[in-house]
């Protein structure tokens, strides 16, 4: 804008100079002379304003960002102005320029009370262009949805929203923080990872006001990924009366999804897909429902067990955990759910449920897995209650039946693990000795695993096995120093390594003689002690089951 040499100020100078001489002017002249000045000034005042529509143009220009950030940080210009300002480097949509970055870097140069009435006048417009509503947003009916995504101008307001809340005072603060996690809420998977701040990172940072939003997100057609990680969000950052409300809500959810309403919408979605296909496809009934069954399954075994896992420490998720543990497994995709959910239910066994679970586990009619894992429940409930029931079934003779080892090893080590040093000696004492009596390989390592775990370590016991009369006794022995032995130990287990004596029972292979399992565990012994990291024996590890056969 050229202000000297201006027509308009050279003739009110002129004027102005006649006035004060009073060279050849009267009053009247003098009076005419200063409303010219004034009005001129008034005139290039107003030339030089900034208005909204200024704004809205330097949306798009090159220098414009920089201009709209100027009039932001100006304290001369008036805060519905500077509001303004700030939602155009939000509406912004520049390749090269980020105006979220833009808006957050002035922000940080304000005076707290400055910014704090700047980001208060913000909110409500953030929240609307959010939700798809206002000037700025558009057709709010397009580009939005579960399939297309949201727009790109609500993603913008929503990490403005998340970056401003912080600046903002208390009451706006919860407004923003409710209307953020409210719009991922809206379509979780469509949304959670939209934008600059993924729905994990918001939930985290805002923490329990925002993970109690989260329940209102759950529900049975979510994917399978969405529903655990809402689950997880919620179990590590919501409050109690939150989890609480969350795990009744999975509880719904999966009994939900084994219903026929759910199977009806699946079914429905399987004949969608087909007709959208290219080249259209159209099911027989008989496919429609194999797909049913199939991803009826997905939705359970990887969507809301896994969830629940997150919220089993609730009572009434551990409860339904542990009736779909005893559904009957009448296909193999059945015993899988069964299986799951016994894994869901780990480290959160309830009062009271411990009794069934063995009653599930000592059933020979059910599947190894589902027992396997029974057992597994069991040992991490740390529940002595059980010992009585499990010392008949953990000393009883191999020759009742042909599995009857597999029965005693499993008790057994989970005797071991919950009884710890105060039931080794008896139990030692108490394990069948007839004649010819039958141990798996697996069997042996297995207690003798569990015995390395043991604290105090019962050492001692286990170096008077080493010189039994009793095969089985001498192989347990050297499998537990194999584990825990040093180079002192050494001297005691070299002369079994001729021994001759035979194991009985199954897998044995390679270890056929007490001189092979000697021989193999000295080996074991050298090599772990000649590596530092492993010269000392490892921490014991929390009690999980039976281990795996070697």
């Amino acid at each position: 804008m050229r202000l000297l040499g201006s027509p308009l100020i050279e003739r009110t100078r002129s004027s102005s100079r006649s006035w004060v001489s009073g060279a050849g002017s009267s009053r009247e002249a003098g009076w005419t002379s200063r409303i010219a000045l004034i009005l001129g000034i008034a005139i290039l005042a107003s030339a030089c304003a900034v208005t909204e529509a200024d704004i809205e143009a330097w949306k798009t220009t090159v220098r414009g960002p920089g201009k709209i950030v100027a009039v932001l940080l100006a304290d001369k210009y008036s805060d519905p102005l500077r509001v303004r300002a700030g939602l155009a480097l939000v509406e912004m949509d520049r390749a090269d320029v980020e105006g979220i970055s833009e808006l957050q870097g002035a922000l940080r140069q304000m005076p707290d009370e400055t910014r704090r009435r700047i980001v208060d006048g913000m909110a409500p417009s953030l929240i609307e262009m959010m939700q798809g509503r206002g000037a700025a947003a558009g057709a709010p009916a397009q580009g939005t949805g579960p399939d297309t995504g949201p727009a790109a101008i609500q993603v913008r307001a929503k990490d403005a929203a998340f970056v401003v809340l912080q600046f903002s005072s208390p009451p706006i603060q919860a407004q923003l923080t409710d209307a953020v996690v409210g719009w991922f809420v809206e379509d979780f998977n469509g949304r959670s990872l939209a934008g600059s701040f993924s729905a994990e990172q918001v939930i985290r940072q805002l923490g329990a006001p925002a993970a109690s939003r989260l329940v209102e997100a759950m529900n049975a057609r979510l994917p399978q990924q969405a529903l655990t990680k809402i689950c997880e969000l919620i179990s590590q950052l919501g409050d109690e009366p939150t989890k609480q409300r969350a795990g009744a809500r999975i509880v719904e959810i999966e009994i939900e999804m084994e219903s026929a309403e759910f199977g009806t919408w699946l079914g429905d979605r399987l004949r969608q897909q087909a007709a959208a296909a290219v080249p259209p496809r159209t099911l027989t009934d008989e496919q429609v429902a194999r797909g049913v069954a199939f991803n009826r399954e997905q939705f359970i075994t990887t969507g809301a067990l896994p969830a629940m896992h997150h919220l089993a420490d609730q009572p009434p998720v551990a409860a339904r955990l542990l009736v779909v543990a005893q559904q009957p497994s009448t296909t193999p995709e059945l015993e899988t759910r069964r299986v799951t959910a016994l894994q869901a239910l780990e480290g959160h066994v309830q009062p009271g449920q411990t009794t069934p679970l063995l009653a599930l586990a000592l059933d020979a009619t059910q599947p190894d897995r589902v027992r396997d894992y029974a057992f597994d429940r069991i040992a991490d409930s740390r529940d002595r209650s059980v010992l009585p029931q499990l010392w008949p079934i953990a000393t009883q003779p191999s020759a009742t039946s042909a599995t009857a080892w597999r029965a005693r090893w499993r008790v057994g080590t989970l005797l071991l693990s919950l009884g710890g040093a105060e039931v080794v000696a008896e139990w030692l004492t108490r394990l069948p000795r007839g004649t010819g009596e039958a141990y798996a390989r697996e069997e042996l390592h297995g207690y003798a695993e569990r015995l390395a775990q043991v604290r105090p370590a019962p050492t001692d016991l286990m170096r008077a096995r080493l010189t039994s009369s009793l095969w089985f006794e001498q192989a347990l022995a050297l499998y537990y120093f194999e584990r825990v032995g040093t180079e002192a130990d050494l001297a005691a287990l070299q002369p079994l390594t001729t021994s001759t004596v035979a194991t009985v029972g199954e897998h044995w292979n390679e270890h056929g003689t007490i001189g092979a399992i000697a021989t193999g565990a000295i080996s074991a012994i050298r090599e772990r002690v000649s590596t530092p990291a492993a010269a000392a024996p490892a921490a014991p590890a929390p009690a999980a089951g039976a281990p795996a056969a070697p």
